[in-house]
């Protein structure tokens, strides 16, 4: 048996208006992506309610914020304690665990030359 709607039947179960709404709460839904049109219907709010609510101090100017989901599950999978490079820094090549002399060769065999 198919069940249809009849036009005159109301599906939409509705929502009632809490008697305190604060600040928090709609700063709440503003940071989870939640619009202004959102909340009106969230709140079972009227559209001058939603207007007056935006006047305040706290909330004059705040937007909802976009909430962009990847459509993928994204994992770092990179050992923790694997050194990170830094593109900033620079290596110098070491022998034998010593630093190649600052400028050349600084013994003193330049001195027996002059003998």
């Amino acid at each position: 048996m198919i069940e249809a709607n009849v036009p005159g039947e109301a599906t939409q179960t509705s929502v009632e208006t809490p008697q305190t709404i604060t600040i928090s709460m709609i700063l709440e839904d503003l940071d989870n992506g939640v619009d202004r049109n959102a909340i009106k219907e969230k709140y079972n709010l009227q559209a001058w309610e939603v207007k007056q609510m935006f006047e305040h101090p706290a909330l004059k100017g705040k937007k909802a914020k976009k909430v962009r989901k990847l459509s993928f599950n994204f994992v770092d999978d990179t050992a923790l304690d694997a050194p990170i490079a830094d593109p900033a820094q620079t290596s110098i090549p070491m022998d034998n665990g010593y630093l190649a002399e600052p400028h050349g060769d600084t013994s003193d065999d330049w001195k027996n030359s002059f003998e």
